[in-house]
């Protein structure tokens, strides 16, 4: 349970640079992603200050987001910016200031304000912000705690495709947190988050983070990652979801099991979800 907690939260703050640079053909993002950190800076100020919130979002979080080589973070003026993009109404930099405060380094941790920043998010329908409400009330962090709620903000999320809101869909039915214990609608919707990636491309992508890290030069300014946590995260539930599969087959009969599949197929076409980062 620890491990899935930090899986959750693996996409503070910076999981969305992703979705930004789909969303714009902006050259300071295309700078993050080719790892000019430096230039990136320069260019995102630019069109920051004419008041593009995506680009403020993205110097925001190169701001306390590049790592190694002599940059200095300046979380001051990376929650400014971000703040400036999120009051315009922009849902992936207020999910950002959300996660933010759920992270504790950018700003004071403070769930109560996590909360604010989460619903305005998904009063846009950003499904992560969704899942940030789900997390909340959970874990009863900034809030009391209050498993109904949660399994209502999951069930949301997981039916629009959103991959680790269907993993937390699936082990509130394991732990009948919410809703009434149903191993047969948890192995569900773990397979339908599982088989987003098969084993042979999860262990691929897996072995190139990790050989990624090895090779990490530590001289420069570091922020191409920037440009992939989202994928990065949703990778690592993939593979939780997988974990718990194996956990779940201990514990299930065949026929139990082939119902479980046969219900997943029945959901995957019948919501036919197209949500993807890869």
């Amino acid at each position: 349970m620890v491990y899935f907690k930090v899986i959750l939260f693996l996409s503070l703050i910076f999981s969305h640079i992703q979705s930004y640079a789909n969303e714009m053909d902006s050259s300071c993002l295309t700078l993050i992603a080719n790892n000019q950190c430096l230039n990136a800076l320069e260019v995102c100020r630019v069109d920051a200050g004419q008041g593009d919130p995506k680009a403020q979002t993205a110097l925001g979080m190169l701001l306390s987001g590049i790592t190694h080589g002599d940059f200095r973070k300046n979380y001051k003026q990376s929650f400014y910016w971000v703040k400036q993009a999120a009051e315009q109404g922009y849902s992936k930099a207020q999910l950002a200031i959300a996660e933010m405060y759920m992270n504790g380094i950018v700003v004071p941790m403070n769930a109560k304000k996590a909360k604010v920043w989460y619903e305005k998010a998904a009063a846009e329908d950003n499904l992560d912000g969704i899942n940030g409400l789900a997390r909340l009330y959970r874990y009863g962090t900034g809030v009391r705690k209050d498993y109904e709620k949660a399994f209502q903000y999951y069930q949301q999320a997981a039916l629009e495709g959103h991959t680790r809101s269907q993993v937390g869909l699936g082990l509130s039915y394991r732990d009948a947190k919410g809703v009434k214990k149903n191993m047969v609608k948890a192995y569900a919707w773990l397979l339908i988050a599982a088989e987003k990636i098969d084993k042979q491309r999860l262990q691929a992508i897996e072995k190139r983070y990790k050989d990624e890290r090895e090779n990490l030069d530590q001289t420069m300014p570091q922020c191409k990652y920037l440009s992939r946590l989202d994928q990065m995260s949703e990778t690592m539930a993939i593979g939780y979801a997988k974990k718990m599969l194996l956990d779940l087959k201990q514990r299930m009969s065949i026929k139990q099991i082939n119902k479980a599949k046969k219900l997943a197929l029945e959901i995957k076409k019948e919501r036919a979800f197209t949500r993807s980062v890869f």
